[in-house]
C-alpha cells in the first residue's frame, strides 16, 4: 500500500496529439490527461546506471496511484519542468505506477 504522505507533489500529465493546419501541415501539441498527486525523486548516479543498463535513460522516478491513461508517450510537467517518460512500471497488481522519466528542454 502506498502511503498518501508520500505523494506530496503535483504533476501534471499530457498526451500527445497530431493534428493538421488548414495548409495540411501535420503538428503535435500536447493535452492534458490528468493532474494528481506524486512522489517525484531525482535518480542517484547508481540508479542512472542501473537504467542504463536496461537501455532506460532517466533522470527521476515518478511514483503515482495506478492509472491506466499514463504510458511511455506521455509526458509530465512538474514544478515547470517537463519530462519524457521513459517506463512506466504496474506496481503491486496496479497498486501504483513507477515512472521513469528524463528531463527535456
Amino acid at each position: 500500500m502506498i502511503q498518501a504522505g508520500r505523494l506530496r507533489e503535483r504533476v501534471t500529465f499530457q498526451a500527445p496529439t497530431k493534428s493538421r493546419s488548414r495548409s495540411g501541415e501535420a503538428s503535435l501539441t500536447w493535452s492534458t490527461i490528468a493532474t494528481v498527486w506524486a512522489s517525484v525523486d531525482g535518480l542517484s548516479a547508481r540508479d542512472i546506471m542501473q537504467a542504463q543498463q536496461a537501455n532506460v535513460l532517466a533522470t527521476h522516478k515518478i511514483i503515482v496511484r495506478y492509472r491506466d491513461d499514463v504510458d511511455h508517450t506521455s509526458r509530465i510537467v512538474w514544478r515547470g519542468r517537463t519530462m519524457e517518460a521513459s517506463s512506466v512500471i504496474d506496481r503491486h497488481n496496479r497498486e501504483y505506477l513507477e515512472i521513469l522519466a528524463k528531463e527535456v528542454q
